[in-house]
């Protein structure tokens, strides 16, 4: 059991460099400068984000999710939203970027994301429903990036064979281990100290890696 920890991890690892987890860091990023941070408690929904694209990224890739994931409909509409996804990225990456740039003459900035999004996402309900849907979008999409071939088969056999919850642990190794970007993007998001000017600066690297990995993976 160890070793196929020691397996499950690594292959984690190996995977974890996904054009698809570089676009749910963005998600993440994204996540708490629409919310405001007065009635709405950013961090119980990034929680429930994070949980819901956990479970719904087991779903797709070793439950039966997969009957859909296999579909040439679903691929087909899957690359043509993951590329409008990466140019909208690109785009909040560019208004990250041009903040940083003002911030450093030391002129004010309007924030680039929640000042296009209004005030509906000031609703408990309405962030419910959007960290929801976009956590189920985001495990979807994932799907269809690569995975490690023995983890999948190690996954859709043991449910097969009624195994299922005794190779849980295993593939949530797995799962954890491949969103390391997240949780660095998670860490760094916490640090309270965090100037205004550098914290744009990383949110524009990592909606510009984002769209990058999605664009050259779709081309």
């Amino acid at each position: 059991m160890n070793g196929l920890g020691a397996i499950a991890c690594g292959a984690g690892l190996n995977d974890s460099l996904n054009p698809f987890i570089f676009m749910t860091c963005a998600f993440f990023i994204a996540q708490g400068f629409w919310f405001y941070k007065g009635p709405l408690r950013i961090s119980w929904f990034r929680w429930a984000f994070v949980l819901i694209y956990v479970s719904g990224f087991l779903e797709f890739n070793f439950g039966p999710g997969q009957l859909l994931i296999f579909k040439k409909e679903f691929l087909f509409a899957a690359r043509v939203i993951l590329f409008c996804l990466s140019i909208g990225t690109f785009i909040l990456g560019g208004l990250f970027l041009k903040d940083w740039l003002l911030m450093q003459r030391g002129l004010p900035v309007k924030d680039p994301v929640q000042d296009r999004s209004g005030a509906w996402v000031n609703n408990a309900l309405t962030a419910s429903l959007a960290t929801g849907a976009s956590g189920i979008l985001l495990s979807a999409l994932a799907a269809t990036g690569p995975m490690n071939r023995y983890i999948m088969l190690l996954g859709n056999e043991s449910l097969l064979r009624g195994q299922w919850l005794s190779v849980i642990p295993l593939l949530l190794g797995y799962v954890i281990c491949s969103m390391w970007p997240l949780w660095f993007v998670w860490a760094v998001l916490s640090v309270k100290s965090l100037r205004p000017s550098m914290l744009k600066i990383i949110c524009a690297s990592v909606f510009f890696t984002a769209s990058s990995c999605i664009i050259l993976t779709f081309k």
